[in-house]
């Protein structure tokens, strides 16, 4: 290696941590993408999802987990063993609490699966744009006494305070190494996947809690047409006939907003234009059932 040239590190961060604590919109702050969809719901990310950041000196992997908490059903089973796989394979963990919470006892759970792990980890501590800073404090020496993190940092990933400290402090702890994916890649998911997930994200955001945790999203057809048209057809799954009701709307109009707001955000993802055509079904129980699991992706 040349003098005063760094050595080039590379490897893998996973960000966990309970429900609707900010880990997705961690993801897209340090990826300078959008990989990861998010809304206010709690248990918004279902799979594992891989965001990419690669730069002069270090590749990072970034995983975004679902959250982990108690499972009510096989569905919940499935993402919350998803989160809990992916510690052994990483070189690093971000623990992420929320200030405004505290530390609860489904945090606990996760302070001990750190443990297990044996890996590097930093404790980040999130949402302090929300409170006084001062009130970070107690789960600063909290969180020392119950694990011996490299890093502990107080932030902001909804405005940004202190994620430049956070991705400094992550590349420091990785291991020398060579990239993983080719420069201009930013996520391991394809554009299907992502355009499922849009859809998705925008049923949750325009409609009402009775609904989100039973939707589902399943691109049936994703064709390339002259022009630089993009043809998608896709299915949103739901358990239950009222359900159904709410997200077609009356005469159509909640299903119609849901379809022209994502639209958008798919042509934006894709750099090109896009043709939109949404369904709704029901499928009872679907989080209950193991072969609807499987073709929606969640198994």
């Amino acid at each position: 290696m040349a003098p005063g040239k760094k050595e080039f590190k590379s490897g893998f961060a996973a960000i966990i941590g309970r429900p609707n604590v900010g880990k997705s919109t961690i993801l897209n702050r340090l990826v300078g993408e959008k990989v990861a969809i998010v809304t206010r719901k709690p248990e918004t990310t279902r799979n594992k999802i891989q965001g990419i950041l690669t730069r002069d000196d270090a590749q990072v992997i970034f995983v975004d987990t679902p959250g982990i908490h108690k499972p009510k059903n096989l569905l919940g089973k499935q993402i919350t063993q998803v989160a809990k796989d992916a510690l052994p394979e990483v070189d690093l963990i971000i623990f992420v609490l929320d200030v405004t919470k505290g530390i609860t006892p489904e945090d606990r759970i996760i302070f001990d699966l750190v443990k297990a792990a044996k890996k590097p980890a930093i404790l980040l501590i999130n949402k302090v744009d929300l409170r006084s800073k001062a009130l970070a404090l107690p789960l600063i020496d909290e969180g020392a006494k119950l694990y011996d993190f490299r890093e502990i940092i107080p932030a902001s990933a909804a405005n940004g305070d202190n994620m430049d400290i956070l991705l400094r402090k992550v590349i420091e702890y990785l291991p020398v190494g060579s990239k993983y994916f080719p420069d201009e890649q930013f996520t391991d998911k394809d554009e299907r996947f992502m355009v499922g997930e849009i859809v998705r994200e925008k049923a949750l955001d325009l409609t009402h809690e009775e609904v989100p945790h039973s939707v589902a999203v399943l691109v049936e057809e994703f064709t390339e047409r002259p022009k630089k048209l993009v043809y998608i057809r896709a299915v949103i799954y739901v358990e239950r006939h009222s359900q159904k009701k709410i997200l077609v709307g009356h005469n159509g109009r909640m299903l119609k907003a849901i379809g022209e707001t994502a639209r958008r955000d798919i042509q934006k993802f894709l750099r090109r234009h896009a043709y939109l055509e949404l369904w709704v079904k029901v499928h009872e129980n679907w989080r209950k059932d193991p072969n609807a699991l499987k073709i929606l992706g969640y198994a």
